[in-house]
């Protein structure tokens, strides 16, 4: 269908104009000047070829098709005024939606969410765990706020907020340290099972090539859909898995993984808070993204 619409600044004005009597009522309603309110109504009466006020000196009254024109038109606009409001409402109600990847739920962002709560006891947060990969599409029709990795250039229509630096360094179960044919120098990856997530598949050689050693082709492997599942493995004993320095901290304090050696690699991506620009009217998304950026 399409709808036929006259300009709709001008259907404020006339709308205001008609409700007051006044030019000068709706000007002061609308912060414009009598003189932008009848320019619009003049383009309005144009545009239908139908006279709406009888200006009569300083006052100004609607003719007969002016009334009629208005009831309908105060009618739509209370209609689309109440489907707003419902809408607005319902959505500042609702969770706000946070998707990130389930390494970066459990480990960096869960522990954190108490403190949230604590300062924001009426406000729920729905955490979405994704295995999207960096280069596929947004879709903030399933979140509100996604913190992910990259180089900072997003679509005009986003706002990326810089949380965190990428710094990739090798970690593995303690007791790999202390077999008779253990890690002593990086030369020695030879002899393990190099472990990889899919969702970063480019960490190992990243770090690889830091510590002067050839490429993955070289390396036994064995891969997986989600860096917590190669964390996990490499807990476990499976293998030596890349891990993000900021995520394995608490798991090299209590000693479930170690790191061989002083060699981390920094990455060219970071890691960042991104929203919609519109979203910014949510307050719930201004409250998270203002306490996580205060973190």
């Amino acid at each position: 269908m399409v709808w036929r619409l006259p300009p709709l600044n001008a259907i404020r004005a006339f709308e205001a104009a008609g409700r007051h009597s006044s030019f000068s009522l709706a000007a002061q309603e609308l912060h414009v000047t009598p003189g932008a309110v009848s320019r619009q109504i003049a383009l309005l009466e144009a545009t239908l070829g139908v006279p709406l006020f009888v200006r009569a000196n300083r006052e100004v009254r609607l003719t007969a098709d002016g009334l009629q024109y208005l009831a309908g038109l105060t009618d739509a606009l209370r209609r689309i005024d109440t489907s707003t409001r419902r809408l607005m409402e319902a959505r500042q109600g609702r969770p706000l939606r946070v998707m990130c990847s389930a390494n970066l739920a459990t480990r960096w962002l869960f522990p954190q969410l108490r403190d949230f709560h604590a300062h924001f006891p009426n406000r729920h947060v729905l955490l979405v765990t994704s295995l999207t990969s960096a280069e596929a599409a947004f879709d903030f029709d399933q979140t509100d706020i996604l913190i992910r990795a990259g180089t900072g250039s997003w679509p005009s229509d986003l706002v990326g907020h810089w949380l965190f630096g990428s710094e990739l360094t090798p970690v593995c179960a303690p007791r790999l340290l202390r077999q008779e044919q253990g890690l002593r120098e990086p030369a020695d990856l030879r002899r393990q099972t190099l472990l990889i997530s899919n969702l970063r598949p480019e960490g190992w050689d990243s770090w690889l090539s830091t510590a002067g050693l050839p490429d993955l082709s070289n390396f036994t492997v064995q891969r997986f859909e989600s860096s917590v599942l190669a964390y996990e493995a490499a807990a476990e004993g499976l293998g030596v898995a890349i891990g993000e320095k900021l995520l394995v901290e608490d798991d090299l304090r209590k000693g479930r993984l170690v790191a061989p050696w002083p060699i981390s690699q920094c990455q060219p991506e970071n890691f960042y808070l991104i929203h919609q620009q519109q979203a910014e009217s949510l307050p719930q998304l201004r409250e998270f993204r203002d306490w996580i950026l205060d973190r």
